[in-house]
């Protein structure tokens, strides 16, 4: 019985390769097409998945605003951000700027912010933490920061840094207060405005 079934395998086996024997080039060349087509269509697999890896696992620095703080002994202030990774690898070579500018406009177009003006030789930020860093002193005045209804203080920068994947990246910031919630006691040391009072402005705020 399994005698007669081999045979007949070999005997359809014979057939099929005599059958084919004239398009052999023809099925070989077929062959390689397929093969070829296999291998790229791994290849982009392959890629996407390394694309959709360095997207969920790469360091994400944002900026929250973290309020206006008097400076001790001194009629001036200065505005704190917070520089957080909300990324899954630690964030290298991160540098910053920050500046400050009053304005009467709620709207006020700042026109770009040149992410070449950072300094600092680079620091290292883990993933999910945070730092605090502050910018130039505000003077407190009464040509300067004071309680005022319709004056806004803007507080503008850029932070570089790498993203775990040795790919250079930016966010500038843009955060904008409104003078009307400067206290009204100032106090050396406490807070002159509490972060919480800050909004993103409508322009300024981006990231690569």
């Amino acid at each position: 019985m399994f005698s007669e079934f081999f045979s007949t395998i070999g005997a359809y086996w014979e057939w099929l390769a005599t059958a084919i024997k004239p398009y052999h080039d023809e099925i070989l060349a077929l062959a390689t097409v397929f093969l070829a087509l296999y291998t790229l269509f791994l290849a982009i697999i392959s890629r996407q998945q390394r694309k959709d890896t360095k997207i969920l696992q790469r360091a994400y620095l944002t900026i929250r605003a973290a309020g206006i703080h008097m400076l001790r002994n001194r009629n001036e202030a200065v505005a704190h951000i917070e520089i957080c990774n909300a990324g899954n690898l630690p964030a290298t070579e991160v540098k910053w700027f920050i500046k400050h500018d009053f304005s009467w406009k709620g709207d006020w177009r700042i026109d770009g912010i040149d992410a070449r003006l950072v300094e600092g030789s680079g620091n290292v930020l883990a993933p999910h933490a945070k730092m605090r860093q502050g910018g130039d002193s505000i003077v407190v005045g009464p040509d300067a920061l004071r309680h005022q209804e319709g004056l806004y203080l803007y507080i503008w920068g850029a932070v570089t840094y790498r993203d775990g994947f040795r790919r250079k990246r930016k966010t500038t910031f843009c955060h904008r207060y409104n003078c009307v919630n400067v206290t009204h006691n100032l106090q050396r040391g406490f807070p002159a405005m509490n972060g919480i009072t800050a909004r993103d402005h409508q322009d300024g705020n981006s990231a690569t």
